[in-house]
């Protein structure tokens, strides 16, 4: 761990402790720790990835983009919004052929951002 980054891990930290006892609230308490250890360890992966650049002027927000990680951001909400559409489209379809009723906008929304993550990544490691 850099000795430059302290603020934003301990800010990061912070929000990783408030994301999990948001989806802790009402559920199970081993589901909003295991949220908030993963999110806060994406929060050091970032910051140690080489995807970003690192802009210590700034404690609380020192990840910046480069031209290569604007494109590779481009790319990726592009192919996942796509990939959103068809999950929405054809889980409809599905929920008219079979009686299972799920909750069609969230798993749509849910694959967009699992598809966004996907292919940020392997866009970022292919390059």
């Amino acid at each position: 761990m850099k000795r430059d980054l302290i603020p934003y891990y301990v800010s990061r930290a912070f929000l990783s402790v408030l994301i999990g006892l948001l989806i802790s609230s009402g559920k199970e308490i081993w589901l909003g720790v295991l949220l908030g250890l993963t999110v806060f360890i994406g929060f050091i992966w970032y910051a140690h990835s080489g995807r970003y650049l690192v802009d210590t002027t700034h404690p609380l927000f020192p990840l910046r983009r480069d031209a290569r990680g604007m494109a590779i951001r481009d790319r990726a909400v592009v192919i996942s919004v796509g990939i959103g559409g068809l999950a929405y489209f054809g889980l409809s379809i599905a929920s008219q052929l079979f009686p299972i009723k799920p909750n069609i906008g969230s798993w749509a929304f849910a694959s967009g951002v699992v598809a966004y993550f996907a292919i940020s990544n392997c866009l970022f490691i292919k390059q």
